[in-house]
């Protein structure tokens, strides 16, 4: 599985210059966007881990460049969960560039993940993929931690939206609904479940949101999300810490330019 990873984000590697090279005059065009975003939950969980089981702001910004992209996300802890309460609890920083071919696209990136006020050690993780663009949109990412872990996470989802009819002009809703599952190497798995020292699935997701776009340049987001376990390992290392099965909701206020 990691000579597979390795192999992927090498040969994408390759291709961008010679993707960049190829491209013509009226390809080279660079367009420029901004998307500020700042996301209040009822808990933060990751891939099934209950990193906070309160309410957190994630505030996200991401500048893109044509297809380059540099986010920036973090957690704020804004309640006494952790015994943080107004501290800024984690910061990822994440650079990608995305290849479009045809309907599929393939993400190819690094994440650094940061804790400013935590014990958690900082890592790294490298991650590409594939999605298609149809009625339902299929994808797979793979990510590599090549700093803590030494492990390959898999995530496999589906999602679907609906455009609903406009209550206005300035007013457009939608539907989006998905699902999610995940898969961890032995190492992966032993590293961030409770040392489950085994291979498998670990986690699902599935989520329902209605998106609201205001003008032009800003949507409004509730979300409900349903998250759990999968391993019986996985449940059985991680139930002193955490239910096996999770929910929570929020909203998101997101605005592009």
């Amino acid at each position: 599985m990691r000579k597979l990873v390795m192999a992927l984000v090498l040969t994408l590697s390759l291709v961008l210059p010679a993707g960049l090279l190829a491209a013509s005059p009226a390809q080279a065009k660079i367009d420029v966007k901004a998307d500020l975003g700042v996301a209040f939950n009822s808990k933060y969980v990751w891939r099934g881990i209950v990193v906070v089981d309160d309410w957190v702001a994630q505030p996200s910004v991401t500048l893109s460049v044509g297809d380059f992209s540099f986010n920036v996300w973090a957690d704020y802890m804004l309640t006494d969960q952790n015994n943080r309460k107004n501290e800024i609890d984690e910061v990822d920083l994440t650079a990608s560039y995305g290849f479009t071919f045809g309907k599929f696209k393939v993400p190819v990136g690094v994440i650094r993940y940061t804790f400013p006020h935590s014990a958690a050690p900082d890592t790294t993780e490298l991650f590409t993929g594939v999605s298609y663009d149809w009625i339902v949109t299929p994808s797979v990412l793979v990510y590599w931690d090549i700093d803590e872990a030494h492990g390959v996470y898999v995530l496999g989802s589906l999602a679907y939206s609906l455009d609903l009819p406009a209550l206005s002009k300035e007013f457009a809703w939608k539907l989006a609904v998905g699902a999610s599952l995940g898969y961890g190497t032995s190492d992966n798995n032993k590293f961030y479940y409770a040392g489950t020292d085994k291979s498998g699935f670990t986690d699902y997701a599935a989520y329902v949101s209605l998106p609201v776009s205001i003008g032009k340049y800003f949507t409004i987001t509730p979300q409900v999300v349903f998250t759990g376990l999968v391993d019986s390992d996985i449940k059985d290392n991680m139930k002193a810490t955490q239910d096996e099965n999770n929910i929570y909701f929020g909203v998101v206020f997101s605005a592009s330019f």
